[in-house]
């Protein structure tokens, strides 16, 4: 009798488990299915490509489980919250903080430029900068190396700030991470004030932790601006030769254009440390004093700007283009459009020339380009692999009368997703420093085409496809 009852009592409990397990599992699938066609509608609202609608949704439909948590930690992109705490960059000039409007296209006459395409002159240039301040320097920066680089420019912030300078230093939370604790310690003690953009875990962010801020800004006294492609790494700078170090472009500016520049940094400093723009305005005194001929037009592109300026200013660019167009890039991921456009004028005989590294510090964004590569040289493209190193370099030519250049890669992310900041200049006198720099780098490239490249095994190209698929999401 006991041993009917003890197998009766382990049936019901078993029973029992079972019937709660079938309810838990059908309201994870069916709280999982709502979610799923939640985010579904917020990536329609959110003024993708279609690509990338594509994607999302079918990675989200397919394999949920993990769709569903990497595109809240890798699927933002436009935030209109977030655009209005950042101080509405508007392409008007009009925000809330009337008294200190940001705008994310901005144009200015009678500057002065110098290019830096060599890190070790960079780097001299960036220390000397901070050395000759006297009363403020604004730092923006996406990495903030733990190395000698990094170290080095903190311990000048550290004795600029004990002499009374106003130090104001942003860095990415993701792509500084590895940031020196112990020197910016020392950094804030000297009185200096260090933030970091958008923290890198989604549940710090509320699940929007994709958003990075990718520019490169240092203004000093709202009279000089360092911009481009490098960070704050020995990877990108030294004071010494090195052989692994990335080849890189950027620019030096001074004159009207630098009290834009400083305007963007400051809209990022207010998100990043919660101060309203009113508070800070006074930070940047109006600098209208001619220094040169340079004739320049800032693009401000991101999250915290209403449509996508850069990305539209670069289709433009490759559809207007009558002779000749040049582009530099580490990274290559265009979108359809882009894609189809370069095709477009490629075959109506225009002359392209797409420079990238021959191999890349991202091995997969090297194996994702492959296939585009491929269509381009069909098409008639002249495609071009740098063989000295690393070109982390950012560069778009049109015609020997355009030149852009900035933060931005030719890719999805950057274009679509980043904080980037790109200058446009149209002055001869800066465009033909970069024409040289130009012909100094297609010296030291093969052309892209060999039979590995034109013809890769079976497998690769499935591969090479399917990867295709997934583009949009880096």
């Amino acid at each position: 009798m006991f041993e009917f009852l003890n197998k009766f009592w382990e049936w019901i409990l078993s029973s029992f488990q079972w019937i709660l397990g079938a309810l838990f599992s059908n309201v994870l699938a069916v709280f999982g299915f709502i979610l799923a066609i939640v985010i579904i509608m917020r990536i329609f609202r959110e003024q993708r490509r279609p690509s990338s609608i594509l994607a999302w949704s079918f990675f989200i439909i397919m394999i949920p489980y993990l769709g569903v948590p990497l595109y809240f930690l890798f699927g933002g992109r436009k935030l209109k919250k977030k655009i209005r705490a950042k101080g509405l960059l508007t392409g008007t000039g009009e925000s809330h903080a009337t008294s200190f409007p940001v705008r994310d296209l901005f144009h200015a006459t009678g500057n002065k430029v110098k290019f830096q395409t060599d890190g070790q002159v960079a780097f001299h240039n960036y220390c000397q900068a901070i050395e000759e301040a006297e009363k403020e320097i604004h730092i923006l920066t996406y990495i903030l190396g733990d190395d000698a680089v990094g170290n080095a420019i903190l311990d000048l912030l550290i004795g600029k700030a004990r002499q009374g300078v106003r130090v104001r230093l942003l860095v990415d939370a993701l792509g500084s991470f590895h940031k020196p604790a112990e020197k910016i310690k020392a950094l804030k003690t000297a009185g200096a004030e260090m933030f970091t953009f958008m923290p890198a875990f989604p549940f710090q962010t509320h699940g929007w932790a994709n958003l990075r801020n990718h520019r490169k800004i240092a203004v000093m006294d709202n009279r000089k601006c360092i911009l481009g492609g490098r960070n704050l790494d020995v990877r990108f700078m030294g004071d010494k030769p090195d052989p692994d170090r990335f080849y890189d472009f950027g620019a030096t500016y001074e004159g009207p254009i630098v009290e834009y520049l400083n305007r963007i940094f400051l809209s990022d400093w207010a998100f990043a440390s919660k101060q309203a723009l009113e508070d800070i305005a006074d930070l940047v005194p109006h600098s209208s004093e001619v220094m040169g001929n340079s004739n320049i037009t800032g693009i401000a592109s991101g999250p915290d700007v209403i449509g996508d300026m850069l990305y539209e200013r670069l289709v433009n660019v490759i559809q207007e283009f009558e002779d000749e167009l040049i582009i530099v890039t580490p990274y290559f991921i265009p979108d359809e459009v882009l894609l189809r456009s370069l095709i477009v004028k490629a075959r109506r005989g225009k002359k392209i020339t797409l420079i990238l590294p021959e191999k890349s510090n991202w091995a997969l964004v090297d194996f994702v380009r492959s296939e585009y590569l491929r269509e381009l040289l069909e098409a008639g493209l002249n495609i071009q692999l740098f063989q000295g190193g690393m070109l982390h370099a950012k560069v778009m030519v049109s015609d020997r009368k355009l030149a852009l250049h900035g933060s931005a890669n030719f890719d999805i992310r950057s274009l679509f997703v980043n904080f980037e900041i790109g200058m446009v200049h149209t002055s001869l006198e800066d465009i033909q420093p970069i024409l040289t720099w130009l012909d100094w780098l297609t010296d030291r490239c093969r052309p892209f085409g060999n039979e590995l490249e034109l013809n890769p095994p079976r497998i690769r190209k499935v591969l090479e496809n399917a990867a295709r698929l997934v583009a949009p999401l880096l």
